[in-house]
């Protein structure tokens, strides 16, 4: 990849002025420090021990959602130090180190260029004096980041894309080049748990836009995972990126079209701060309104909605559900009040992941009073807080349901932070009205089109305009019909004419029985299986149950969505990394009622595996709530170490380094605040020194708690004592953890002892220990535990690690220089 670099580097210097050169320059800069990111990413993935589930990876691989150029300086600022102590000493030398002849070292002159990029050619004004002299910085700069870091790019091949890191061959799963072109990434995205990296070609001449699926398996994935429900989005803006604590779901479609007048409206609302606190998005079904909502909130995550005006700092999303789990477990809700004040309460896990009792103890305006409490605490006012409310028609059934529902939110809105509003009807509380309704016939007829070629829908692509025009007339310009006809035009090979015959002369429900029909039709009998499991099911439908039931019934997890997209069985709120199905109700009674003509052996099949898949997704949630309960929530009760779990996902470690300092100050027998502040100074500061008092008063406060004692034991092993790491690695599994774990950790220590000294007496046997405690830890797992799958394949990497090494030293293969730093 080198040479692609620098031979794009000439081409962009032999641009015939310097606006064109520096123009080129920073896309040539952008992609070269993308690509050694990635590669930095991956060696630390493959390379290197998991630590504390690498949130501090995770936060960089969520921004990924929308690069910025300083995101790669902040990546290998934090990931060459590690790589340098675990993998390869001579990592990037030069990134810290100032060489004769500079005045600052390289990762100093990039922060200056990400600087100048936001101050200049995004906000403010580029000059000729200014454009000459920063291409010629910019030209330097690209050659400065080769020559120091040119060994750290991925070397390609025919066949695969890899990174040579000391003697560490390290597979790359992300594209980076196309055929001998760079790539520029704009976005990696995933819908319904389905990666994709979008992005444009590094060409001055024809940088056409690509899109690349990416294996289930990629670095960006959460699989096996803790997920928190609300993530930090940076939001590109004027001044400066603006960080945004939301829950808020990925688009509902790639094909919106139009609604200029309603997205103004919502942007007028958002921008009246004083006077507006409420605002109701409102109209009939089928017209889009959830839509137009996700795809306002995520153009403004994006930074797609323009001007200067104050963004909420939390924006929380909540759709109106009758089942779900809390910390009660599954709670089916009764009433509109119940579900109300569980919108109050999701909005809380913005703040932790997991909610006490406490909060299940209180309701109605006592519920909002400890809410704005809590906020208050933080920092957030009344105007730094927006919750979105989904399908509140589904909440109240009656007028006084309504009545009691405008009171709530009414509530809510004056104390805790604005509320968006969607429904079907007009709601009886006072607030800024976006009605929906039909689409102009000249958007309609544009979607029409668009929806014609992504469906492959032959008689649409074929047709004039006029007839086209006629047909959105007759379907009242209606997003939902228009897709209906499309796809039904797609799927049957029929022409206009019939599509509309079949749609126009039914009833709404006789419509959709006869889209069920006609999509149950054409799938195949597994698939017809799975929906028939999952309307027995009693646990909510989120994609992990849903991926339950597929390997159940033998059937691919992307068939069935495939399915699920024909037709209008569900609506679906895409997570990213999963996703919460919500079967409608008529399509609950078409698949029951399949269900009821099956033999009876079949159904009662389908029933004991609707009832292994609930138990599974009981166990699921019992693991997941005991994991949060019992290390998270505890280590962050006070204030002080609530606001240093912030800081430190703001990346401001120097105040959350003082904020733990207060914490501790203030709960000084606290054991799993220590723990949580010595896995902070090991994992994100890399201060094991500073660290290791921490970890050693943790287990002194509580002898018996094994997060403790696996902490400690990593502290231990990151000063290269193997046996004070294996003392608490004994004690670790004595009080809970698993000796897959425990085993896995006592193997990995071994190796990266070995490998900073390959050539020492003692190397060889503590390698010959490590792939004896490795197979242990395969052989002592059980698959029930919630992290086997992550542990069995970090196990299967660092088997991998040990044996090349062996064969590395046997050959005498090992550059010593090439040995990982002692730290």
């Amino acid at each position: 990849m080198e040479k692609i670099y620098l031979r794009e580097l000439e081409k962009a210097l032999a641009l015939p002025s310097p606006a064109e050169s520096l123009s080129y320059l920073s896309s040539i800069l952008r992609s070269l420090l993308q690509s050694l990111s990635i590669a930095a990413l991956e060696t630390v993935v493959q390379a290197t021990p998991t630590v504390d589930d690498d949130v501090d990876l995770k936060q960089f691989c969520d921004r990924f959602a929308q690069p910025s150029d300083g995101l790669p300086v902040e990546i290998l600022d934090a990931l060459v130090p590690r790589i340098r102590g675990m993998v390869f000493r001579g990592y990037m030398t030069g990134w810290f180190e100032t060489p004769s002849g500079q005045n600052e070292n390289l990762v100093t002159a990039l922060v200056n260029w990400v600087e100048f990029r936001n101050k200049r050619p995004a906000h403010g004004v580029l000059d000729a004096p200014t454009t000459e002299l920063w291409a010629n910085n910019t030209a330097e700069l690209i050659r400065r980041v080769v020559a120091v870091a040119g060994g750290a790019l991925p070397s390609v091949t025919s066949s695969a894309v890899a990174a040579h890191v000391g003697d560490v061959l390290i597979p790359i799963s992300i594209p980076l080049v196309l055929g001998d072109q760079g790539i520029v990434i704009g976005k990696v995205a995933s819908r319904k748990g389905v990666w994709k990296v979008q992005g444009q070609v590094l060409s001055w001449t024809d940088a056409r836009e690509i899109t690349f699926d990416l294996a289930p398996s990629n670095i960006f994935a959460a699989e096996d995972k803790i997920v928190d429900k609300f993530k930090w989005r940076e939001v590109p803006r004027s001044s400066k990126s603006f960080l945004i604590l939301n829950n808020v779901p990925g688009r509902q479609t790639a094909n919106f079209v139009g609604r200029t007048k309603e997205l103004d409206k919502l942007k007028d609302w958002l921008m009246d701060i004083a006077d507006s606190r409420t605002c109701l998005v409102f109209g009939d079904g089928g017209f889009g309104k959830t839509t137009l909502v996700l795809e306002f909130f995520n153009n403004l995550l994006e930074g797609c909605v323009e001007g200067d005006f104050k963004l909420p700092s939390v924006i929380g999303f909540y759709t109106a559900k009758r089942t779900k789990w809390t910390e009660e477990g599954l709670v089916h809700f009764k009433g509109i009040s119940d579900a109300m004040e569980d919108s109050v309460r999701e909005l809380m896990y913005c703040f932790s992941p997991v909610l006490g009792k406490e909060w299940f103890k209180v309701d109605g305006r006592a519920l909002i009073d400890k809410a704005v409490t809590v906020f208050s605490g933080e920092g957030f006012t009344r105007d730094d807080v927006l919750l979105i409310i989904d399908n509140t028609e589904t909440l109240s059934t009656s007028q006084v349901d309504a009545e009691e529902l405008g009171s709530f939110i009414s509530q809510v809105a004056k104390r805790i932070g604005r509320v968006v509003i969607t429904s079907r009807r007009r709601e009886l509380l006072a607030a800024e009205p976006v009605p929906v309704s039909q689409l102009p016939e000249s958007e309609a007829l544009l979607l029409l089109q668009k929806l014609g070629k992504e469906y492959g829908a032959r008689a649409v692509i074929q047709a004039g305009e006029p007839r086209l025009r006629q047909a959105c007339q007759q379907l009242m310009c209606k997003p939902l019909l228009i897709d209906t006809l499309v796809r039904y035009i797609a799927r049957s090979s029929s022409g206009i004419p019939e599509g509309l015959d079949q749609i126009l002369r039914k009833t709404s429900d006789e419509l959709l029985e006869f889209l069920y029909e006609d999509a149950w039709a054409r799938m195949t009998a597994a698939v017809q299986d799975v929906f028939m499991v999952l309307v027995s099911l009693a646990s909510p439908l989120d994609g992990k149950c849903v991926g339950d039931v597929c390997t159940q019934i033998g059937v691919q997890h992307a068939e069935f969505q495939s399915s699920l997209g024909e037709t209008y069985f569900a609506s679906i709120v895409d997570q990213g990394d999963s996703y919460d199905l919500e079967i409608v109700e008529l399509a609950k009674d078409f698949f029951r009622q399949k269900k009821r003509r099956v033999p009876g052996e079949e159904s009662e099949r389908l029933d004991k595996i609707a009832f292994k898949v609930d138990k599974q997704a009981t166990e699921r949630y019992e693991i997941d709530r005991n994991y949060r309960m019992d290390r998270v929530a505890d280590g962050f009760r006070s204030e002080y170490a609530k606001a240093a779990k912030i800081a430190t996902i703001k990346k401001e470690y120097g105040k959350a380094k003082e904020l733990y300092d207060l914490a501790i100050l203030e709960e000084p027998l606290n054991a799993a605040l220590h723990e949580r502040y010595a896995s902070f100074l090991l994992r994100t500061l890399g201060k094991a020194t500073d660290a290791l008092p921490y970890a050693k008063r943790a287990t002194q406060l509580d002898a018996h708690s094994a997060d403790a004692w696996l902490t400690l034991g990593l502290v231990q092993y990151k000063h290269g004592d193997l046996a004070a790491g294996d003392a608490a690695m004994s004690k670790a599994a004595k009080y809970g953890k698993t000796a897959q774990l425990c085993f896995l950790r006592e193997a990995i220590a071994r190796y990266h002892v070995a490998k900073q000294e390959p050539y020492s007496k003692r190397a060889m046997p503590l390698l010959k220990e490590a792939d004896r405690l490795v197979t242990l830890s395969v052989k002592s797992g059980m698959s029930s535990d919630f992290y086997y799958l992550k542990n069995r394949r970090e196990a299967e990497k660092y088997t991998h690690l040990i044996r090349t090494l062996v064969t590395q030293i046997n050959r005498r293969e090992v550059l010593a220089e090439n040995a990982a730093q002692r730290t």
